[in-house]
């Protein structure tokens, strides 16, 4: 081979190797960087090692990487800026993480795996103090194999398949609240308006659930909800500065091309109720006189009085702060174990806390009992 033809020659990275060898490229970083206290296999380790010498792999240190760690930052993995849930959220972590004299890094993922998995290397490549999740990860994997590395806080429904700690709100309760409040209003059907559903996106399911089960429980049945969820094609061609809201401005206006006999209107979360409710002052309707509506989250623009929106608060500022606080007392153990000379706790099988909040309904203006 020539001089030109070495010079064109791929150069191997971790990527390649991990492909070859069936693993995930934090896998392969955490080996070769010859990390003490990494927990894979033997043979997990023997085939990367292996794989990256017959590849003709180099490993290159960062220079000055010492110097660069973000060793008092924490991050916060955000899939969208557009409703005061997570904005309110991502201040209260904030401003509390700077109390305790440390700092924050927030990642806008858009809920995309590939997103995650980048900015979750860059996590434990760089050495954050911590990673806080504010929904459910796409990104299982790599997720848990990194949870030995570094502290991982979900803000989410919980889900036994992730080993991180957990701040969790059972939406399905938070359901059960919208529906025990409407059907006491004298309520019989009621359509719930959505964003996009899928299989990940456990809160929007879980409302749904809760809700459903209330209006069975009380004999209305279960087709007594009407689901009405926007599409993943529909809601890339919105462009507008809250897809939430057109979200359920135009669920809404779809719904009257074919009403049925709902007498109340459920969203998602409260920026799809305010977009329930323009809709329904454009199509001249009043709320709550001919139709009620509610939403969750308990934002501040809820409170509004031109707005008024019944929801469900969800303890928004709470939850950052404790979240700080278990990235913290996670460190703290793991410095405390490393003093010891204790391995970290191979291949976890739970959480290492779970702290559940519950739901509390705020009752506003937007509900009111069925028009006669």
């Amino acid at each position: 081979m020539d001089k030109k033809e070495t010079m064109k020659k791929k150069r191997v990275t971790t990527r390649d190797i991990a492909s070859e060898c069936g693993v995930s490229q934090t896998t392969v970083s955490m080996i070769l960087s010859g990390r003490g206290n990494v927990s894979f296999s033997e043979e997990t380790m023997e085939l990367v090692k292996g794989t990256a010498v017959r590849m003709g792999y180099v490993y290159r240190p960062r220079q000055g990487k010492k110097e660069v760690r973000l060793k008092r930052t924490i991050m916060i993995l955000c899939p969208s800026l557009a409703t005061q849930y997570y904005t309110t959220l991502i201040q209260s972590i904030t401003e509390y993480a700077q109390s305790r004299e440390l700092y924050t890094l927030t990642a806008y993922t858009t809920r995309a795996a590939k997103t995650e998995e980048y900015y979750l290397h860059m996590a434990v490549d760089q050495d954050f103090f911590g990673i806080i999740y504010t929904y459910p990860p796409k990104a299982k994997k790599v997720l848990n194999e990194i949870s030995n590395e570094i502290p991982v806080v979900m803000i989410s429904d919980y889900n036994p398949e992730l080993k991180a700690g957990f701040l969790e709100l059972d939406s399905r309760k938070s359901g059960i609240l919208v529906a025990k409040h409407l059907l006491e209003l004298g309520h019989r059907r009621a359509a719930y308006i959505t964003t996009p559903l899928s299989g990940t996106e456990l809160p929007r399911l879980r409302r749904l659930q809760g809700i459903q089960e209330e209006f069975e429980r009380k004999g209305a049945g279960r087709d007594a909800v009407t689901v009405i969820a926007d599409t993943e094609e529909m809601w890339k061609t919105y462009h507008t500065g809250n897809r939430h809201y057109e979200s359920g401005y135009r669920m809404t206006m779809q719904y009257f091309r074919k009403p049925d006999r709902v007498t109340a209107f459920i969203g998602t979360n409260d920026m799809v109720a305010i977009g329930i409710m323009d809709a329904l002052y454009k199509l001249g309707y009043r709320v709550p006189e001919d139709y009620s509506v509610c939403g969750f989250d308990n934002t501040l623009t809820s409170s509004f009085a031109g707005i008024s929106l019944t929801t469900v608060d969800h303890c928004i500022e709470e939850k950052g702060r404790s979240a700080v606080d278990m990235i913290s007392d996670q460190r703290r153990e793991n410095r405390d174990e490393g003093r010891q000379g204790e391995r970290k706790d191979k291949g976890r099988s739970g959480p290492v806390t779970r702290i559940e909040y519950q739901p509390l309904l705020v009752a506003r203006r937007s509900s009111g009992p069925p028009a006669r």
